[in-house]
């Protein structure tokens, strides 16, 4: 008999089990198939048999999808080597294996597509895909190796470092041989990261080429693979005598992973650091996970710097501000007390504390302001409020978040509502800061990552656990500030969902979303409606899908999940170049609908 059909049909079997099986359903390719296999059947009742599987297959549901195509597949497997030689002489030997945490998902060729591509191409707003990517778990799936491995030498570092830290560790030590054989220890970042990679997945393999490495690797891979030697208590001596080389990039890593160990002499090499001209090449060190000598070290330092600093001096207020770049991530009484000590002297300082620092761009005042708000004690809360009136107009943002930490709902609107209706330039300058407080506390979707662990950690209260006094509402209606609205709307508020459905009306683009959003909040019976007649503006004469055009679609997850059969036959309507980013946004909302 021919084996046409049967062979074109496992073609189509194999593509589909690549994409995904729920991707089968509905598949045209394999459905035109069917027809032809069963008229075969009459004379080959097998064929009848794959005929019927495929239709069970393109005309089931997603549910069984897998199950039936694994049967179709194990069918046509078995006709195809049953009609013909199979096997191969000659000795038979175990396979060598090595395990593999990533697991067989149901990630399916529309979601690994973007991801491949991200990780392989050049290009904005990469960073950002992968990223919630990696928070989503999608980087499970195996397919993705090779893309992630390329994208190690990608040209924007955070992307690649992002890579090594998140992505490739979680396939654990069955990428070993592949991360081994592309490495070169005369390359550059790239093959260090590759390094790194293969030490946390498999130090075994890894130290003998850290090893190899300071004899004859370039400064990238030896600074690598002294990262990777100093996790191991035997090579501390090896690391103390990198400590003393010439070239900075290799002294910072031994540095570095001296400060991981809290062994006497390696404290005293940091101390001598410490105390040295180059503070500021330790600060980036010493902000992770310092050992107590070393933060005294620092204490001690930063001590003599105020005291100058308080006087006007000028290096003394350099030092200072390097010391406190040191002691960001520190929490401990004896970092507080000095700081309050800081906070102290604010009024007292001249232009040359004032005045931005040349690291980071924060003046002292601000930087005491930032690491007290960190340590987030009652007297550290109450110094920055003490201090408000004479701290600098970027740090005003910070006084909010303290006072919305600190006093009762009412006193804080007494407090700079005052500001919104203000006509002075100064106070409007400080809208802008309030605003971004108030996002903080109630956004709970763009500000979500920055809530303070640290608050709940003290029993204080977080911001977006904070009150807020109604006649807020009220005040941004009057001030006409839009982004205040949407985070304050709440359902019976008239007034408040009319100025949203006008916003939508003759608002920006990149602002409909807030207002979409918002408007779900306050349970607008008309939502969907408004949102596909925005749809349809947005996207007419429009030749491409733009940011802030995706960020629309986006905010269909807010709508209603009964309203998806009308949002689907709506899709239908676009035109064909954003029908596909259309229907994936609605992908939340499958997850949700109710069943028809």
């Amino acid at each position: 008999m021919s084996l046409a059909l049967i062979e074109e049909s496992a073609k189509e079997v194999r593509r589909l089990a690549i994409a995904g099986s729920p991707l089968a359903v509905g598949d045209f390719r394999l459905k035109k198939l069917a027809l032809p296999l069963d008229q075969a059947g009459a004379k080959v009742p097998v064929f009848a048999q794959v005929a019927k599987a495929i239709t069970d297959l393109v005309d089931g549901d997603e549910a069984c999808s897998a199950e039936r195509l694994l049967s179709l597949s194990t069918l046509l497997n078995a006709i195809l080597y049953t009609q013909g030689q199979t096997g191969l002489e000659g000795d038979v030997s175990p396979l060598a294996t090595t395990p593999v945490t990533g697991s067989v998902t149901r990630t399916t060729a529309r979601l690994l597509r973007p991801l491949q591509e991200a990780l392989t191409s050049t290009g904005s707003g990469r960073f950002e895909g992968v990223k919630s990517a990696v928070d989503a778990g999608s980087f499970r799936d195996v397919r993705l190796v090779d893309p992630a491995l390329q994208a190690l030498g990608d040209a924007y570092p955070e992307l690649a470092d992002l890579v090594a830290e998140k992505i490739l560790p979680g396939f654990g030590p069955g990428i070993a041989g592949r991360l081994k054989d592309g490495l070169n220890l005369q390359g550059k970042r790239q093959d260090a990261r590759r390094l790194e990679v293969l030490h946390r997945v498999a130090p075994a393999t890894a130290v003998p080429l850290c090893e190899e490495a300071l004899e004859s690797g370039s400064p990238d891979v030896k600074a690598a693979a002294i990262a990777c030697l100093g996790q191991h208590e035997d090579y501390l001596p090896l690391v103390l005598e990198q400590a003393k080389a010439r070239n900075k990039q290799v002294k910072a890593a031994a540095l570095e992973a001296l400060a991981t160990q809290d062994r006497p002499e390696a404290n005293d090499l940091l101390v001598a650091e410490i105390q040295g001209k180059d503070l500021a090449e330790m600060a980036t060190i010493l902000r992770r996970d310092p050992s107590p000598a070393l933060v005294n070290a620092v204490l001690a330092e930063a001590s003599k710097a105020l005291a100058l600093a308080l006087k006007n001096n000028r290096p003394g207020v350099e030092r200072l501000a390097v010391a406190l770049h040191c002691l960001e991530n520190q929490r401990d009484p004896n970092t507080e007390d000095l700081l309050l000590r800081l906070m102290n002297g604010v009024q007292g300082m001249g232009s040359a504390s004032l005045a931005a620092s040349n690291l980071g761009g924060s003046g002292i005042p601000k930087q005491a302001a930032e690491l007290l708000y960190r340590i987030g004690s009652p007297r550290s809360l109450e110094s920055i409020l003490a201090s408000r009136e004479v701290l600098p107009l970027d740090c005003f943002q910070l006084v909010v978040q303290t006072a919305i930490r600190s006093w009762p709902p009412a006193r804080v609107f007494d407090e700079f509502a005052p500001l919104l209706k203000s006509r002075k330039a100064a106070d409007k300058k400080k809208v802008g800061p309030i605003e971004n407080a108030m996002g903080i506390a109630l956004d709970r979707e763009e500000w979500a990552a920055l809530a303070e662990d640290s608050s709940r950690n003290l029993g204080l209260r977080p911001l977006q656990d904070a009150e807020w006094d109604p006649r807020w509402l009220d005040v941004a209606l009057e001030a006409d500030q839009h982004l205040m609205v949407c985070y304050l709307a709440r359902p019976g508020h008239p007034a408040a969902i009319e100025y949203l459905v006008k916003s939508l009306a003759s608002g920006r683009p990149v602002d409909a979303p807030f207002s979409i959003r918002a408007l779900s909040w306050c349970q607008y019976p008309r939502l969907t409606e408004v949102f596909m007649e925005l749809v349809t503006k947005s996207t007419q004469g429009v030749r491409q899908v733009s940011w802030a055009t995706q960020k629309l679609f986006q905010s269909a997850r807010h709508l209603p999940a009964a309203d998806l059969p009308k949002l689907e036959s709506f899709a239908a309507t676009l035109d064909e170049k954003f029908m596909e980013p259309f229907l994936e946004a609605l992908a939340s909302l499958r997850s949700t609908a109710p069943t028809a």
